[in-house]
């Protein structure tokens, strides 16, 4: 079964471009072990949208 999906904009928006701004800030002025820890946090946080993006993905399927 092929699902067609209109093209997905991916660019960030004006607010994400701020804020990836300010995270860069914010992560120069960290220690490597506090910009490790913050990068298994936001792995371990994309993660968990995965499994509810292909739960709801799922659930979508089966209505």
């Amino acid at each position: 079964m092929e699902q067609r999906f209109p093209e997905l904009n991916v660019d960030l928006s004006f607010e994400q471009e701020f804020q990836m701004r300010v995270m860069e800030e914010q992560v120069s002025a960290m220690s490597l072990q506090e910009a490790r820890e913050l990068l298994l946090q936001a792995s371990r946080l994309l993660m968990m949208k995965d499994n509810v993006i292909r739960s709801l993905v799922k659930r979508a399927a089966r209505s």
